[in-house]
């Protein structure tokens, strides 16, 4: 939890971001039969859907790898968009739950959320090359990335 507060108090530039209730997360599951990490459920019921533009200036600053994350999703965006948007075309069967400033996708593949764990894999959507990379083995060690920077 303390790396997800790090990354909160430095990158978050949202005023109205709101958190997850476990009802939505339990509908979320329920939706897409799957079981989502407990780290990201951690940080969906303490720290929501926040907005961190901030991050785009200091990957490029630093020339660094990350593709940058500006939006992280609430439950009903991440049901909206795998039935009706982007990720409900992607040939890769993926849960998608924040964006890039470009909109590019991070997401969990949902083979991977068939049974309960504490983490999960992160995945990048690229949606001009129409690619699904592996990024990191799991959210906290992907969030931490960040707080590296």
């Amino acid at each position: 939890m303390t790396t997800f507060k790090i990354f909160v108090d430095r990158f978050n530039k949202s005023e109205d971001s709101k958190t997850s209730t476990q009802a939505g997360i339990d509908l979320l599951e329920k939706e897409f039969k799957i079981y989502l990490p407990s780290d990201f459920k951690t940080f969906l019921l303490h720290f929501g859907d926040i907005w961190t533009p901030g991050i785009l200036d200091l990957v490029v600053d630093k020339e660094s790898d990350l593709n940058d994350v500006s939006q992280f999703w609430d439950v009903e965006q991440i049901i909206y968009d795998k039935k009706n948007e982007w990720t409900s075309s992607v040939s890769v069967d993926i849960i998608p739950f924040a964006s890039d400033c470009m909109g590019n996708i991070f997401a969990f593949l949902a083979n991977d959320l068939k049974r309960q764990k504490a983490s999960s894999a992160i995945y990048f959507f690229d949606h001009d090359f129409d690619t699904v990379e592996k990024i990191a083995e799991s959210f906290t060690e992907w969030i931490d990335k960040f707080n590296q920077l």
